[in-house]
């Protein structure tokens, strides 16, 4: 019997005051693939996606989230509820936030200068495991421009150590398409095109 599995995709809105956000560029277009990929295989598939991404989703099934606080309490309900499950995070997640932007109404407009007071967000990959112990998490990478493939296989690893991804799936910020490792623990992966790291991604998903 084949695993559930919960795929993110797209990017956060973490608020700044009551209308404006920070985000990412992130189409979702890794995870949308991989979740109409699955469908069609007949698994039990369940999409977190962003507004965005969600307009694009196979079939319209999609579960749509917000800010990465709202991200993480639907990643743990469902994490909860399967707990044996597959979890495929692809989403790109904002690191800083407003804690105070509920309250801050709208900020006035036509300032000289403009100063953010902003925190960290909670680390959605390193709660994965306290939500859920069992189920098999992958996670993914995207390193700074400028990486060498050593630099960027020993930045997947720990990322895969920090938070036991059973695997990450890394590539370089300005080499989307192109470059890409799949890191487990006993190995490292190397593929020269995207379409290519994500059809194995496929096959090793239990």
């Amino acid at each position: 019997m084949t695993r559930p599995v919960l795929i993110t995709c797209g990017a956060t809105r973490n608020p700044v005051d009551a209308i404006r956000y920070l985000s990412a560029r992130a189409t979702g277009q890794t995870g949308l693939h991989l979740a109409g990929a699955l469908r069609a295989q007949g698994r039990d598939v369940h999409l977190l996606a962003s507004l965005e991404a969600s307009l694009r989703a196979p079939g319209a099934l999609a579960e749509v989230y917000g800010s990465t606080r709202d991200l993480s309490a639907r990643m743990e309900r469902w994490c909860q509820a399967h707990p044996g499950g597959v979890v495929v995070h692809s989403a790109a997640v904002g690191d800083y936030e407003n804690l105070d932007a509920a309250n801050a109404g709208k900020i006035p407009s036509g300032q000289g200068e403009l100063v953010l007071r902003l925190t960290p967000t909670p680390k959605i990959l390193d709660q994965v495991r306290g939500w859920a112990p069992g189920v098999f998490l992958v996670s993914f990478k995207a390193a700074r421009p400028g990486v060498t493939a050593a630099e960027l296989e020993a930045i997947a690893r720990a990322q895969a150590v920090r938070t036991t991804s059973d695997l990450v799936f890394a590539n370089a910020l300005d080499h989307t398409g192109t470059d890409v490792l799949l890191v487990t623990p006993a190995a490292t992966t190397s593929f020269a095109l995207r379409a290519d790291a994500v059809a194995a991604l496929l096959a090793a998903l239990p």
